[in-house]
């Protein structure tokens, strides 16, 4: 994968409770508002799909969301970095959404707001609101860790939020990947390498943690080895089209 994901997105599993309108777990998870269950099973298969980087699947399980509601906020919220020359559409339509959302939700909404002005650091503090709110809920740390990898530039910040996350649980396949970029851009090549090892050994049929191993065999000159674990990437998932891209460069 190209590093975790290319423009401020973060891909995510959230376990989500159904129901009709603000949908609240009682498991210390942060809310997701929506008053569609159809709209919330888009919803579940989009972030699916982030999480596998099936990103063509992604935009069309999170565009069939919002169809269903157009009031749905977290689905724009993820569509928005898939968007391109759309996003700036997608976040006009989040911002006028008139529905109830969730404390976690509006905090968020502000936090995109600030985000897409140009307002870090405001957003930041938006994001870490959230983390106080739900400290139980693996996902948000991994929306802060993106602001400080993406934006910020700022690793060892990054690493922190993700180890963070992993001690909520630490059986979460994709914090690995977080953690071993954060760890590569840092020149901790041992660590990362052993990240990379449990992300594989966590998701041992799906495509990106091959894709990932083979970034940081390319980054160490091991160029026979990340031949090998991008075309296991590829064999697995021939849409990992960047695999055999990489495979054969």
């Amino acid at each position: 994968m190209v590093k975790y994901l290319p423009h401020i997105l973060l891909a995510i599993s959230l376990v989500l409770t159904a129901g009709s309108c603000t949908h609240t777990n009682m498991d210390g998870k942060m809310p997701i508002t929506t008053g569609s269950d159809q709209a919330m099973e888009y919803y579940k298969t989009a972030i699916t799909a982030l999480e596998q980087i099936r990103y063509a699947d992604a935009i069309d399980n999170f565009t069939r969301a919002i169809e269903e509601d157009p009031d749905f906020f977290m689905a724009y919220y993820w569509l928005y970095p898939l968007s391109g020359k759309n996003s700036k559409k997608i976040a006009e339509s989040a911002f006028q959404i008139d529905a109830e959302l969730s404390d976690a939700e509006e905090n968020l909404r502000t936090a995109f707001k600030y985000l897409a002005d140009g307002q870090k650091e405001k957003a930041v503090e938006q994001v870490e609101k959230i983390i106080e709110l739900y400290p139980g809920d693996v996902e948000t740390y991994k929306i802060l860790y993106l602001l400080q990898f993406q934006f910020f530039k700022d690793m060892d910040k990054a690493r922190r939020t993700v180890e963070k996350a992993l001690k909520v649980n630490p059986d979460h396949a994709i914090s690995y990947n977080m953690l071993g970029y954060a760890l590569m851009e840092l020149g901790d090549f041992e660590n990362a390498e052993k990240a990379f090892e449990k992300y594989i050994k966590l998701e041992p049929d799906i495509a990106n943690p091959y894709d990932s191993k083979g970034d940081f065999l390319m980054q160490t000159n091991k160029y026979r080895e990340a031949y090998e674990s991008y075309m296991k990437a590829y064999e697995i998932d021939t849409s990992f089209t960047m695999s055999l891209k990489k495979a054969m460069k």
